[in-house]
């Protein structure tokens, strides 16, 4: 019996009396388990394979109990079963140290540590935290592809690393976050007083890193220095096969790609892989092809995937998906999650999963903070509603980004859209955006709070009346098309979009 059969049978047994005894307590991942018996327990390929299956049982269980929609379970379930199993893949195949081990353990466990932030956090705000914070340090890149969404401006700001730390620091102590993304520019040409990002990596072990990277600059020995850190992770972006590859990045860019995997294996690094779905590229990035080359050929653990936006260098509206494309996507993303038991994460079509919209500093969403300390609800809203600098010089801290109007704003809408309706009452998950799928809700909340364009063709996109146009012309197209599929697919659970057995 295969292995995938053999899961599916064993969550129609039931569970032995011990085995009950463990589901029946609260879903708090790994909490109760010593950590370092964890990671005994990773390391055995027997004790894991069981971890595992009991995890994809209480995870099961639990989503079944829960008010949500059919298809929102479904795909709740997806994801998270799909991250675990990839986490075990990787451990299977001999590619992620122990290291990297240890510092996935402790990120796993760490939700578990943070209950007087959460309490303290609630009590002040009626809410619970933003689980993350995304910053890119530096704007400075080696390559200069089509569309990229940092924007033209000449100057290659950064962020003092004294702020850059402090940063960090604040996310950890004020948020209790343990998840930092790092964009760009490309982090790995970031540099200030003398260190760089694999220094602010070291500098805070508590704090699990994902790191956006073109790949380029990712040689032996900074892939040897990630695996004895463990505590960070990389994406590396491609745009489909070699051809698609170089095509947006530049000649030769794919085969270096190829290298840093190479390097990233040899290291035990887990890595993933970064997309950008285009109307140009959306086909192959799903395509069976694609997956066996980069999942089982070159090792990538985990996939994500963002729908283009029309921001930054030459922004155009005709490189975005067209909504039957959108539709596509959404089908042939939970297709590949169920049969190939991998973690992919759409931030459009998984809306369904992560209960809509992140942007704003929402419960476990995040803010945006740029490379000269403006703070945008969305690495896609190029429009800061504040500025790091500003707040720090203001003898103020993170905690001041709850209090901007623009961001509240934002959150209030999340919560009357989706995020905290009873299940029935929710709007279309599908298309959560609130920039690209709401854009005349996004047009009053700009003309309201007047938020700062962050570049100059964010500022010539807010003057261009066939910029508007055509994001509202495209909201109402998806709609037409995804509307239907939230009612029928999620909402009523037809088409076997119910929890599987």
């Amino acid at each position: 019996m295969n292995q995938k059969a053999s899961l599916k049978n064993s969550r129609l047994q039931p569970l032995t009396s011990a085995s009950k005894k463990l589901a029946d307590r609260p879903l708090r991942p790994l909490g109760w388990i010593p950590e370092e018996t964890v990671v005994k327990i990773a390391k055995s390929d027997i004790l894991r394979e069981n971890l595992v299956r009991l995890t994809d049982r209480l995870v099961y269980r639990v989503l079944k109990k829960s008010s949500n929609p059919p298809g929102v379970k479904r795909d709740e379930w997806l994801t998270i079963r799909g991250l675990v199993h990839s986490f075990n893949r990787a451990i299977k195949a001999g590619t992620i140290s122990d290291d990297s081990i240890r510092a996935l353990v402790h990120l796993a466990r760490a939700r578990t540590d943070w209950t007087g932030i959460l309490e303290s956090f609630k009590e002040e705000y009626c809410d619970a935290p933003p689980g993350f914070l995304v910053v890119s340090p530096g704007r400075e890149c080696n390559l200069d592809c089509k569309g990229c969404y940092d924007g033209t401006e000449e100057a290659h700001g950064k962020l003092s690393y004294d702020v850059f730390s402090r940063i960090l620091r604040e996310a950890k102590d004020l948020y209790g976050m343990s998840f930092i993304v790092i964009s760009g520019g490309e982090p790995f040409v970031y540099k200030s007083d003398g260190k760089g990002i694999l220094d602010a990596i070291e500098e805070y072990p508590d704090l699990y890193f994902l790191i956006y990277t073109n790949g380029t600059l990712i040689t032996k020995e900074v892939s040897q220095r990630m695996g004895k850190l463990g505590n960070v992770t990389v994406a590396v972006s491609v745009e489909g096969l070699a051809q698609k590859t170089d095509q947006r990045r530049g000649k030769g860019v794919f085969d270096w790609v190829v290298k840093a995997f190479k390097n990233l294996r040899d290291a035990g690094v887990f890595f993933g892989l970064s997309l950008t779905a285009t109307r140009e590229n959306c086909e192959e990035i799903v395509s069976d092809e694609f997956f066996d080359f980069y999942l089982n050929t070159q090792g990538a653990s985990y996939v994500w995937l963002f729908q283009y936006m029309p921001i930054g260098t030459n922004y155009d509206l005709d490189l975005m998906v067209t909504p039957e494309q959108h539709a596509q996507l959404r089908k042939r993303m939970w297709e590949i999650m169920k049969d190939r038991e991998i973690f992919m994460l759409d931030f459009w079509n998984s809306g369904t999963a992560v209960h809509g919209c992140l942007s704003g500093g929402r419960q476990g969403g995040y803010f945006y903070i740029t490379w000269n300390g403006d703070v945008t609800p969305c690495v896609f809203v190029p429009y800061a509603g504040a500025n790091i600098y500003g707040i720090y010089e203001s003898g103020g801290n993170l905690l001041d980004l709850m209090e901007v109007d623009f961001f509240e704003e934002i959150r209030n809408w999340q919560k009357d859209y989706a995020y905290k309706k009873r299940a029935q009452e929710r709007k279309n998950l599908i298309l959560p955006c609130l920039i690209r799928d709401h854009f005349d809700v996004f047009d009053e909340l700009v003309e309201k709070y007047d938020p700062k364009p962050i570049n100059s063709e964010a500022k010539r996109a807010l003057e261009d009346p066939s910029y508007a146009q055509g994001l509202l012309s495209y909201e109402k197209e998806c709609h037409k098309i995804l509307d239907p599929v939230w009612e029928d697919q999620y909402l009523k659970g037809n088409k076997g979009t119910n929890l599987l057995p």
